[in-house]
């Protein structure tokens, strides 16, 4: 079990470097494995949250390549549906993903709308009532 951890630690180190890596195609390679991890039934994005991943896809959704940006919407799909909106809102993914709503892609354009869909909050959650007046 510790090794499984190890090993999981490590895979997380190495995509996140190669997400910066200055090659396009290790870094659309990285992507994709990262978006591939997501779809096993025991991924859970802690891991990657917590070697600064949330940081590292920020940038990759200005990557020119539009299959690194599509991979990478993928992973904070995923990241939001396994309880990490928390993380995702407080890094400022609301606003990077919201100046993505016009994109040239249509397809980055409707992964842009699911994870939006996913972190924008409700509009009853937001709107509180008003505290009656006690006469």
């Amino acid at each position: 079990m510790a090794e499984d951890v190890q090993m999981e630690r490590d895979l997380t180190r190495d995509l996140l470097t190669r997400l910066n890596d200055p090659d396009g195609h290790v870094r659309e390679a990285a992507a994709e494995a990262m978006a591939m991890n997501t779809e096993d039934e025991d991924w859970r994005p802690e891991e990657m949250i917590r070697q600064g991943g949330i940081e590292v896809l920020k940038e990759r959704l200005l990557d020119k390549n539009l299959h690194t940006v599509s991979s990478v919407l993928e992973i904070i799909v995923a990241i939001a549906a396994n309880d990490g909106e928390e993380e995702l809102i407080s890094a400022g993914m609301i606003a990077i993903l919201d100046t993505m709503r016009d994109h040239r892609d249509p397809g980055v354009r409707e992964q842009v709308r699911e994870a939006l869909w996913l972190l924008e909050p409700e509009v009853e959650d937001v709107v509180t009532s008003k505290p009656q007046d006690e006469y």
